[in-house]
């Protein structure tokens, strides 16, 4: 059964999760499942609208019981699609990250994911999304629950990427980024193939030359001349079977996006937008990332700190990998085999380095 409701603060008591759900506005929940309830949170589905008229889903929480105005979280997502909605079955690092901090965390769910207007997420582009993060920031910094001069912007994965687009002359109090670096985005895309040949397996040592000469050609026509893949299929048939060999590519779409999305991406100078910014940075990376580069990462930290020393914060997590669990090496983190869970590491220190640029009371 389909389930739409809609209403204007409608009020929902989870006793036994002592939590409370609220719906503000007037955009339908579809999803046939309870409405998101995380004990000692209270949760708002509240929606912002984006200049093109859509209506996107955002999440919104605050600790039980609190009534003042506090700093806030906000959430640029990873690059995969799907609902910014917390799993009732498991504790992820946001959930744990928006109980442990105290402050108000918002996530939005982009254009065609979970309740949200628009097309679905693997036909949105990068500078659509890039966009409406922004719109949407402007939008949430006047909700009730939210300081607007203490919103701080938390990058997961790629969204480190859109991260400091989204802060870049926008009043934020810090930004945060894990899993994603400042190289360029042709950079980020060779180290992806680089790894993935000399930890999968699947090529012996001395292919990997050769194979990486082709995948650099490849991504040079498809990232910085703008072609499709079977564009080039047909102007360099030696290059007619490096799509199918790329790590998570799909006919229509690489890692469940459009093509312009990684193209338009290529073309975004995210150096630049970081040392635009002039507030806090954190900078976390895990030891045996399977995607992204160390140097990525440090970049971030070195240049900030050289243009204005002890801004920014470097925190490296040995044996993590993307995720952040925790593997015995690097191969095993690639294979995923025999990972363990490690949350703490994450939420702990940087609950309280938010804690402490936003003057909040640990």
């Amino acid at each position: 059964m389909r389930i739409m409701l809609t209403g204007l603060a409608l009020l929902f008591s989870q006793t036994a999760a002592h939590s409370e759900t609220r719906l503000n506005g007037d955009l339908p929940v579809k999803a046939a499942v309870a409405l998101e309830s995380t004990e000692g949170l209270e949760t708002e589905y509240g929606m912002i609208r984006t200049s093109e008229g859509l209506r996107l889903r955002s999440f919104v929480t605050r600790p039980q019981g609190t009534s003042e105005r506090l700093p806030a979280i906000f959430v640029t997502q990873w690059v995969s699609c799907g609902s910014m909605r917390f799993s009732d079955a498991r504790d992820s690092q946001l959930k744990l990250l928006a109980r442990q901090s105290g402050m108000v965390m918002i996530r939005i769910d982009r254009s065609g994911s979970g309740d949200s207007e628009g097309l679905g997420c693997d036909k949105l582009d990068y500078d659509t999304e890039v966009r409406h993060y922004r719109e949407a920031l402007v939008q949430v910094k006047q909700h009730p629950w939210v300081d607007p001069d203490r919103v701080v912007i938390l990058g997961s994965s790629l969204g480190s990427t859109t991260a400091p687009l989204v802060a870049e002359g926008n009043n934020v109090a810090g930004v945060v980024v894990q899993g994603g670096g400042a190289v360029t985005y042709m950079e980020r895309m060779i180290g992806f193939e680089r790894n993935y040949l000399e930890r999968s397996g699947k090529v012996t040592p001395r292919d990997i030359h050769a194979q990486m000469v082709l995948r650099m050609r490849f991504l040079h026509h498809y990232l910085t001349e703008k072609k499709t893949p079977a564009q080039i299929a047909v102007q360099y048939p030696d290059l007619a079977n490096v799509w199918k060999n790329i790590r998570g590519t799909e006919d229509n779409t690489h890692y469940g996006r459009p093509f312009a999305w990684h193209q338009q991406a290529a073309d975004r100078n995210f150096l630049s937008a970081w040392l635009s910014l002039d507030v806090p940075v954190m900078t976390i990376f895990g030891e045996y990332d399977q995607f992204e580069t160390r140097h990525g990462h440090r970049m971030i930290v070195d240049l900030i700190n050289r243009k204005s020393p002890g801004k920014a914060e470097w925190l490296e997590l040995g044996q993590a990998d993307h995720s952040l669990w925790l593997y015995a090496d690097e191969y095993a983190a690639y294979a995923d085999e025999n990972g363990t869970r490690a949350h703490a590491l994450y939420v702990t220190p940087v609950s309280r380095w938010l804690q402490r640029i936003t003057g909040l009371p640990r």
